[in-house]
C-alpha cells in the first residue's frame, strides 16, 4: 500500500504523542510514502507557532524528506485540487465543520493522483475512502 502523509500525522510523530506509534507503524509498513510539499510549510508553521527554534524545525523537515518522497505541486495536481476543494467544501457545509483550505485540497489531490491512502486526523478528510484515521 502506498501512503500519503498529512500534516496532522507528521506533527503527531514529531511531538511523540500517543498516536506516534501508529503513525510510525503505518509509515514503516507502506510500500511507498509521499508527503505533499505544502505539508512541509504547514509543519514548519505549526512548529514555529509552538516556539520551536528554526534550527530544530529544519531538522524536522529534513527528517520528513528523508522518510518520504516529497511531491511537488504539478499542473495535474493543481487542476485536480480545484475539483477536490469543491468536494471538500461541500462536504464541510453538510457536516457543519470549518471550511477547508487549498492546502487540504492539494494534499488530497496528491494522494488521489498517486493512488495512495491518506494518513491523517484532519476532520476535513474523515470518512473518505482514501483516509486512514490516526486515532
Amino acid at each position: 500500500m502506498d501512503l500519503t502523509i498529512d500534516t496532522f500525522a507528521w506533527i503527531e510523530l514529531i511531538r511523540e504523542t500517543s498516536a506516534a506509534g501508529l503513525v510510525r507503524s503505518a509509515i514503516q509498513e507502506a510500500d511507498q510514502t509521499f508527503t505533499p510539499s505544502i505539508v512541509l510549510a504547514e509543519v514548519a508553521g505549526a512548529s514555529h507557532r509552538s516556539g520551536i527554534r528554526d534550527e530544530v524545525v529544519m531538522q524536522q523537515l529534513i527528517a520528513i524528506r528523508e522518510s518520504s518522497t516529497i511531491v511537488r505541486i504539478d499542473p495535474e495536481v493543481a487542476v485536480k485540487a480545484t475539483h477536490v476543494l469543491d468536494e471538500l467544501r461541500s462536504d464541510a457545509r453538510k457536516r457543519k465543520i470549518s471550511v477547508p483550505g487549498l492546502a487540504d485540497a492539494l494534499i488530497l489531490a496528491t494522494a488521489r493522483n498517486r493512488r495512495a491512502r491518506l494518513l491523517t486526523e484532519d476532520p476535513h478528510f474523515q470518512g473518505l475512502p482514501e483516509t486512514i484515521w490516526i486515532r
